[in-house]
């Protein structure tokens, strides 16, 4: 009996503490994404504009740095042009990108990204704040279609990685509303540094700038 009042004690405690050092936030940034490629024979060939979901969790180790960690969905993707005839693994069945033909690629992610954030002291209700980590994804969709009709919304995960890994940095504004309620707006740049695609001979990474608007709690 007394080592579980103890117990139970010791983690009444830590969530208390650790409750007045974590924050929690949701956001839905609206992002623009592409492709770069590493080979002349497949070409990035435009971006594409999506939406990112998510929830944040500030884990506050100091008054002003703190580690963030996340979890969401990032819908992603790009246009990817083919010099030469690439073969294309679909659900359905396997098709071929002819020479000079650019496919849309949309892709869909559990985002989970982990790195540092620092801020500064707030100055009136305004708190400035600087973000950077890695961005593990598992792809859970992917699709890709084309103008003339070829491909229309095939199912190509399969033509897909399904582990995905990049870095990002951002910075951006915190405006509190009252008591830790507070509006967050920023905007952060992504990178990738694995392979995007499976079989067309080219490394392919996601790029992606995106406007970060959440509430935080």
């Amino acid at each position: 009996m007394k080592r579980i009042l103890a117990t139970s004690l010791i983690l009444i405690s830590l969530t208390a503490v650790y409750g007045q050092q974590m924050r929690f936030s949701v956001h839905a940034d609206p992002q623009f994404s592409w492709f770069r490629s590493d080979e002349e024979h497949v070409t990035s060939d435009g971006a594409v504009f999506h939406l990112q979901t998510g929830v944040f969790m500030d884990l506050f180790f100091a008054d002003n740095y703190a580690f963030a960690f996340g979890l969401g969905i990032n819908n992603t993707g790009g246009n990817l042009a083919y010099a030469d005839s690439t073969m294309i693994v679909s659900k359905s069945d396997t098709l071929f990108a002819i020479p000079g033909q650019s496919l849309k690629h949309r892709l869909q992610y559990i985002d989970l990204p982990v790195g540092l954030k620092l801020k500064t002291e707030e100055l009136g209700y305004t708190t400035i704040f600087f973000q950077f980590g890695f961005n593990p994804m598992i792809n859970i969709n992917a699709f890709t279609s084309s103008q003339d009709d070829t491909f229309h919304r095939e199912s190509t995960r399969e033509n897909t990685n399904l582990f995905n890994l990049g870095y990002h940095v951002g910075a951006g504004v915190e405006y509190r509303l009252g008591g830790s309620t507070a509006l967050v707006g920023g905007v952060r740049w992504s990178s990738g540094l694995t392979d995007v695609t499976l079989n067309d001979g080219a490394k392919i990474t996601l790029n992606a700038i995106s406007i970060h608007l959440g509430v935080q709690f």
